[in-house]
C-alpha cells in the first residue's frame, strides 16, 4: 500500500536522523547515509528494482554503527524493531533486512538489491573519503594510517558491482588513492 510506504519512508528519514549513532559524527553521517541513498537509487531505478526496499536500506544501513566491525547485523536488529510499527509485508522487511546485513565489503551478496546497497555505499565511500582518513589518522601511526586507507579504498572499490554502479565510481578510487599520497 503506497500510504504505508509513504508514512515508512517520512519516519525512516526522522529515525535515522535522529538515532546517529554515538561513534559518528552528526554532518559526515547523514552526508554518507544521504549519499549511500542516492547512488542506491540511481542505480536501483536502471535495473528496475523495488525502490521502496532500497530507499529504506540505504536508509538504516548503518544506524549500528556505533557497534564497530559488525555493525551490519547490529543494524539489521535495530531496523527489525523500527520497521515493525509499520504494516509491511513480512516479505519486504525481510528484503531491507538481508540488504541491511550484507552491505560490507565482506559479505557476497546473493541478490540485486543487496549488491545495489553495497554499491551505493561503496560509491558514497569513495565519494566522500574524508571521514574515515581522519579517524584512521587520529588511531594509527600515519604510516600504518596510509596503508589503512589505501586497503579500505580499494575494498570499497571491489565491492561496487553492478555495470551502472562501476560507472558512477569511475575514477574514484584513483582519486583517493593520490589523495592519500598526498596527506600521508
Amino acid at each position: 500500500d503506497k500510504d504505508i510506504e509513504k508514512t515508512a519512508l517520512i519516519q525512516t528519514k526522522k529515525y535515522m536522523k535522529e538515532n546517529i549513532p554515538a561513534t559518528r559524527d552528526k554532518k559526515p553521517y547523514l552526508s554518507h547515509v544521504l549519499g549511500a541513498r542516492k547512488y542506491a537509487l540511481k542505480i536501483a531505478k536502471k535495473y528496475g528494482v523495488n525502490l521502496f526496499v532500497i530507499e529504506l536500506s540505504a536508509l538504516l544501513h548503518d544506524v549500528g554503527a556505533y557497534v564497530g566491525k559488525g555493525h551490519a547485523k547490529e543494524s539489521a536488529k535495530l531496523a527489525k524493531k523500527f520497521l515493525s510499527q509499520f504494516d509491511i509485508s513480512s516479505e519486504i522487511v525481510s528484503r531491507i533486512l538481508s540488504c541491511i546485513k550484507n552491505h560490507s565489503s565482506d559479505t557476497k551478496p546473493e541478490t540485486l538489491e543487496q549488491q545495489i546497497i553495497q554499491d551505493g555505499d561503496g560509491i558514497i565511500f569513495l565519494k566522500e573519503p574524508f571521514m574515515y582518513f581522519a579517524h584512521s589518522k587520529v588511531k594509527l601511526s600515519p604510516a600504518k594510517a596510509k596503508l589503512a586507507n589505501i586497503k579500505k579504498v580499494k575494498a570499497m572499490d571491489a565491492k561496487v558491482r553492478t555495470e551502472k554502479g562501476k560507472k558512477l565510481a569511475k575514477g574514484l578510487m584513483e582519486k583517493d588513492l593520490k589523495l592519500i599520497d598526498k596527506i600521508s
